[in-house]
């Protein structure tokens, strides 16, 4: 009930925000998330870092010259956004996290390019909060069995802090780069190309 009454405030958020915006701009990202894998109570790396999946589509709500809000609903693999609740008995090889995700931040636009063609801010750092939910995962044993059952996790929704800075080669594509901090200490790093519409 906690993580959605959150949501609705994200959500109710935006919505107040669009109704004072200027103009709207739609993109989807993709790219990849590096994660370095803590998983235990006893805070030991069995798995060490990974590489996941990050996609989805966002919005950008142009507020005035300088800020724009940005919204988007990802998904996202291998965020290290939870902890498993008790240590295994048996070494881990492979976890595999699907996440569901709702970045909401605020960006600064700066470094105008102006010629005959195209008129567009360069470059925008951003910071923000994210709620993040654990909706399937797997996990494979040092020896390959499938332990996916036999784990459980001690929070399955995450309240994250995120900072990105992005870099327009074009009014159409840009480079994103996000840094995510859970409140429990653990970071995931994404690398995306963002595609506007």
């Amino acid at each position: 009930m906690k993580q959605f009454t959150v949501l609705v405030f994200l959500v109710f958020i935006f919505s107040t925000i669009r109704l004072n915006a200027q103009r709207f701009k739609a993109y989807l990202g993709l790219g990849s998330n590096l994660t370095e894998a803590y998983l235990t109570q006893s805070g030991n790396s069995q798995v060490g870092s990974r590489l996941g999946l990050n996609i989805g589509p966002g919005v950008s709500a142009i507020l005035n010259k300088r800020w724009e809000m940005n919204l988007e609903l990802l998904y996202s693999q291998n965020g290290h956004y939870v902890n498993i609740a008790q240590s295994p008995t048996i070494a881990l090889n492979k976890i595999t996290l699907h996440f569901f995700e709702v970045p909401l931040a605020l960006a600064y636009r700066f470094n105008i390019r102006k010629n005959e063609k195209e008129n567009f801010y360069k470059h925008n750092i951003s910071f923000g909060i994210t709620y993040a939910h654990l909706f399937e995962h797997k996990i494979l044993a040092i020896n390959d069995i499938d332990v996916t059952n036999d784990i459980r996790f001690d929070r399955e929704n995450a309240l994250l802090f995120n900072f990105a800075a992005t870099s327009f080669f074009s009014k159409s594509f840009a480079l994103n780069a996000r840094g995510t901090l859970s409140t429990f200490g653990e970071w995931t790093f994404a690398l995306r190309v963002l595609y506007y519409i």
